[in-house]
């Protein structure tokens, strides 16, 4: 009997799923960003920002939004290639002008939805090999 070799493989595999899961959701939410949201160009405002929960640094990025409101949001860059006064493009809500991306991360929401999408088949055929190894061990 590999009871614990069973649980460990649906385990595993129920990882996975959720972590795939997470990535086609971001990817779809990027997607609809980058399909429905305006483009217009912002500035970065900071080099340093705050870490909002990144381990690297978050400048904010401040924009007039097409309704004609001004905004300065995380940029959510886990890189540290922008400097202050860098105009750089991104899409804004126009539902709701305070929430806003860089262009740049919208426009790799197809690398989000198809890694997500190759894990969550990964998942289930974990789960069919965990559930084929619970099937053939004689109990």
């Amino acid at each position: 009997m590999n009871a614990a070799g069973e649980i460990a493989g649906a385990l595993i595999a129920l990882a996975w799923l959720v972590m795939g899961w997470w990535m086609v959701e971001v990817g779809r939410r990027r997607s609809a960003a980058a399909a429905a949201w305006v483009p217009v160009v912002g500035t970065i405002v900071d080099k340093h920002g705050d870490t909002d929960g990144l381990l690297l640094r978050n400048p904010h990025v401040r924009y007039v939004a097409p309704d004609g409101s001004k905004h300065e949001v995380p940029s959510k860059s886990r890189g540290d290639i922008w400097s202050p006064g860098q105009p750089v493009d991104i899409v804004v809500n126009p539902a709701a002008p305070g929430q806003a991306m860089l262009a740049t991360h919208a426009g790799r929401a197809q690398v989000y939805l198809v890694v997500g999408w190759f894990i969550i088949v990964v998942a289930v055929l974990t789960f069919i090999g965990a559930a084929l190894l619970a099937w053939a061990t004689p109990h």
